[in-house]
This record gives structure tokens, C-alpha cells and sequence, in this order.
């Protein structure tokens, strides 16, 4: 009898510590995570507050993973809910922190430079305080993608460059005239793509110029400055539909019209060169 009572009293003690053992791995391992409190979208004066971890908060493996890695889905799942809700509020508005919650997201790996550049630009389809600050930035890092939706946003933007005193637009127009954009390598390519960017790069020229200056600076361009005929497509919005063909001296216009019929002549397959110089881009 006294065996079996000792049997017995060993067994309860196994199970015991088997049961306080389970426990603690649970709570250790797999208790739930933490949920993120979604809240309704109101745009706040700041940004690092939206979620219960703040935007600018690090979070630990939250970086893209490598190709050979597997991420813990939590974390990612963490990583995804504080990507959208910082696009979601760099896009409800201009607020005082944006800038800053938009550089913590970049130092902190929750965004790419292209991205992070790219927001800024996007700033400028409202009004911005700081406009020529974030213009310089965006220009001065040499991002092309950012330089890019630059370019769109400020293309014929008026209301930005009249925020600005006037060496502030100046110094705007100097900036953006020494980045004229490039084209693909193959001489045979055009697309929609360069284009539309070297219209927008134009028409934000023409914002923060006067009329005098920007006619003399497109006849500069035109004469002296076009390095690729494919440059020209880029020019029919201005030339053609915006009626400057009559403003530019005729040489220019002569050598924007060879620089249209020769690459056309050339690649005569083109479909963008085709419509342009039909008159129907």
C-alpha cells in the first residue's frame, strides 16, 4: 500500500510540473500577439500617433525579408498595417510633422528612398509650407523617381511658385533647368513614359519663370542644348497645343521641326513619333 501511495504521489508531482511547464511555453511562445487598434482614418497633427506602435517606432525584422528568409507572418503583418497608414496619411493632407513622419519611416527601413521621395513630391498637389526646402531635397538626392513626380506636380503649378519669394523661385527654376531629363539608351525607343516626364519638365520651367524668361530659356534649349532628337516629342505640348511655336525665334522651330521629321524618317514604326508628328498626341 505504501508503494502505491508513493506511485501515486509521483505521478501527481510529473503531471504537475508538465501542466506549470505547458504554461509557461505558451506565454512564452505563443501567447497572442498584441493587436494594432485600427481607429477610424482622421488625419491628426501627428502622424507618429495614428497606431498603438507609432510610425517612427523601430520594429524588430520588420525590413523586407531576403529571398531566403521566413519572416515571422506577425511581423509582417505589423510591418504592412504601418506602411498603410503612413501612406495613408501623407496622402489625407500637408500636416506640420508629415516631412519628419516621412524621414523616420526612411531612416527606420519602413519605406524606400523612392518611396519616401515620391511622397514628398505628392506634397505639392496641396499647399506646402517649406516648398522650396522640399524641392531642393527631392532635386539634390538625385532620386529619379522622386524627380519625376516632381516634375508632375509642379508642371504649370502656379500657386507653389507664387508661395515662394522670388530668389526662391529663381533658384527653383535654375535647380529643375539643370536636370533636363533623359532617354533610354536605344535610340529606336520612345514611349509615353519619357514624354509625359519631359512635358512635365517644361511645363514646371514655365511655372517658375516669367514669359520672357522662360521663351528665352526654350529657345536656349531648343538651339543649343537638345542632345537627343527624341528630346523634340517632348516639346509638342509647349510648341504645338500651347501655341509657343509662334513665340520661339524661327530658328528654333526649324530645328524642332528637323529633329521631329528626322527621328521619324528613322524609325518610321514608331508609334509615338507617328502620332506626334500626325498631330493627334
Amino acid at each position: 500500500m505504501v508503494k502505491v501511495n508513493n506511485y501515486r504521489k509521483s505521478a501527481i508531482l510529473v503531471a504537475v510540473f508538465f501542466i506549470l511547464g505547458g504554461m509557461v511555453s505558451y506565454f512564452i511562445n505563443d501567447a497572442p500577439h498584441e493587436k494594432l487598434s485600427t481607429g477610424d482614418k482622421v488625419p491628426s497633427q501627428h502622424g507618429s500617433g495614428l497606431m498603438g506602435t507609432p510610425l517612427t517606432q523601430p520594429i524588430t525584422k520588420t525590413s523586407l525579408p531576403k529571398a531566403d528568409a521566413s519572416p515571422d507572418p506577425d511581423l509582417q503583418a505589423i510591418r504592412k498595417t504601418k506602411r498603410d497608414r503612413l501612406f495613408d496619411y501623407s496622402r489625407s493632407g500637408n500636416f506640420a510633422d508629415t516631412r519628419s513622419v516621412l524621414k523616420a519611416a526612411l531612416t527606420d527601413g519602413l519605406i524606400s528612398e523612392d518611396e519616401y521621395y515620391g511622397e514628398l513630391a505628392h506634397m505639392f498637389h496641396l499647399p506646402v509650407k517649406q516648398a522650396h526646402s522640399i524641392i531642393s531635397e527631392i532635386i539634390g538626392s538625385g532620386n529619379a523617381y522622386g524627380f519625376e513626380v516632381l516634375v508632375a506636380s509642379l508642371e504649370e503649378n502656379y500657386e507653389v511658385a507664387k508661395s515662394m519669394t522670388a530668389d526662391e523661385r529663381q533658384d527653383v527654376f535654375e535647380q529643375l533647368n539643370k536636370n533636363k531629363p533623359g532617354m533610354v539608351s536605344d535610340m529606336s525607343l520612345l514611349g509615353v513614359g519619357s514624354v509625359s516626364k519631359y512635358t512635365s519638365w517644361v511645363g514646371s520651367l514655365r511655372a517658375f519663370s516669367t514669359e520672357e524668361a522662360f521663351i528665352k530659356n526654350l529657345n536656349d534649349l531648343i538651339e543649343n542644348r537638345i542632345s537627343d532628337p527624341r528630346e523634340a516629342f517632348g516639346l509638342y505640348d509647349i510648341l504645338i497645343k500651347k501655341n509657343y511655336s509662334e513665340k520661339v525665334s524661327s530658328s528654333a522651330l526649324r530645328k524642332y521641326n528637323f529633329f521631329i521629321a528626322t527621328y521619324q524618317e528613322s524609325y518610321p514604326k514608331n508609334r509615338i513619333a507617328e502620332l506626334v508628328s500626325s498631330g493627334n498626341w
